[in-house]
């Protein structure tokens, strides 16, 4: 299955949601996933080079990775979000980029209180 296709969010029954080639995220931070998922599809529908797109799929899968555990390492979640984040710059990913910024402030305030 190529790294870059369609995305598919599916609930499992249990407390894991898997979303988009197979990353899981718990069912507590399924907006967050979700919201990764969308700015992947974005990324890798865009005109960014391949470099590019591969180096923020690659951070965007180690969040989900991370959000699929009971309790992920806000450390990696940063400093992978610190790079996917300039991803703002490509067409048609500014509002996703901004959304999923929220999101991810928002659950990391919430982990280190």
């Amino acid at each position: 299955m190529p790294k870059f296709h369609d995305v598919k969010i599916e609930a499992t029954g249990q407390n894991i949601i898997t979303v988009g080639d197979g990353n899981q995220v718990n069912a507590r931070f399924e907006n967050i996933g979700e919201a990764l998922a969308d700015l992947r599809k974005a990324i890798t529908d865009s005109d960014a080079s391949e470099s590019d797109k591969l180096t923020y799929v690659a951070d965007i899968d180690t969040i989900q990775s991370q959000l699929a555990k009971p309790a992920p390492n806000t450390g990696i979640i940063r400093a992978a979000w610190e790079s996917v984040k300039i991803a703002d710059a490509i067409d048609g990913c500014t509002s996703l980029v901004v959304k999923v910024g929220v999101l991810i402030d928002g659950f990391l305030s919430q982990a280190n209180n």
